[in-house]
């Protein structure tokens, strides 16, 4: 396989992807999201949660009062995410389609969210590029769109390389990464062991990759795809991105009139 060529991801860890981002405060990511329109005055009913994987943002958005579709490239991902929506009996339709190649005929939504990195993981340029025009296609005039990446720097100096080995987890992990300068790919190696219930252990692994985007060139992207108002902000703040921010958010507005 190629260094750049793209493994399966977001295969077999689907079904426990829930019990690794246990410890994620998606309430305070919500939150986040809430200060960020505010700030843009912006006020959507409808909610496109794009790479919304087993539906955990969705199922918030849509506790938030937005009607809310999910679209993701993985189909394991979006069985859980049908799954958990059709025991708890929330309305949410969920799709798996590629970003690149997103087509919801007749569908306009007030907000596009796309978040945990997702979007570094398009690895060429020209994809992400024909991403940003599907979305723009998709809002509502005045629209927004908010997304967050991985910086060049996060990816550079290995924020991936994570563990979680404590004995009493039912899902222990192992993360190691490495940085391809040359080809702007970090690749991610993980081992995961899960304990079940009835003490049987499976051992798998994946490997993911992404591409190191920097700031510039998404901002011409978006500009390219037509949105007029684009901003930069350090996770979690209303700060502008410094050289050393890990992970960063972008919000982009659609013009009034196509």
């Amino acid at each position: 396989m190629a260094p750049n060529e793209a493994p399966p991801q977001f295969v077999t860890v689907a079904p426990l992807y829930d019990l690794l981002m246990m410890g994620v405060p998606y309430t305070a990511w919500i939150l986040y999201l809430r200060q960020l329109l505010d700030l843009w005055n912006a006020h959507p009913r409808t909610v496109l949660d794009l790479a919304c994987g087993t539906g955990n943002v969705s199922e918030l958005l849509y506790h938030e009062g937005y009607d809310v579709v999910g679209v993701d490239i993985a189909p394991a991902m979006i069985e859980v995410a049908k799954q958990k929506a059709a025991t708890e009996g929330f309305p949410i339709e969920y799709f798996v389609q590629d970003a690149a190649e997103l087509s919801l005929p007749k569908r306009r939504f007030d907000l596009c969210t796309c978040l945990f990195d997702s979007l570094n993981y398009i690895l060429e340029p020209a994809r992400l590029q024909m991403a940003f025009e599907q979305v723009y296609a998709h809002l509502a005039p005045r629209g927004v769109f908010i997304f967050d990446m991985n910086s060049e720097f996060a990816l550079i100096n290995n924020f991936f390389d994570q563990e979680n080995l404590e004995m009493d987890e039912p899902l222990k992990y192992d993360w190691h990464s490495t940085y391809v300068p040359s080809l702007r790919i970090c690749r991610v190696e993980m081992d995961f062991n899960h304990t079940a219930e009835s003490g049987e252990v499976t051992h798998f692994q994946e490997t993911h990759l992404q591409f190191a985007y920097r700031t510039e060139e998404v901002l011409e992207m978006l500009n390219t795809a037509g949105f007029e108002k684009c901003a930069t902000y350090q996770a979690y703040t209303l700060r502008s991105p410094s050289k050393t921010s890990d992970r960063i958010f972008y919000v982009a507005r659609k013009p009034s009139k196509d």
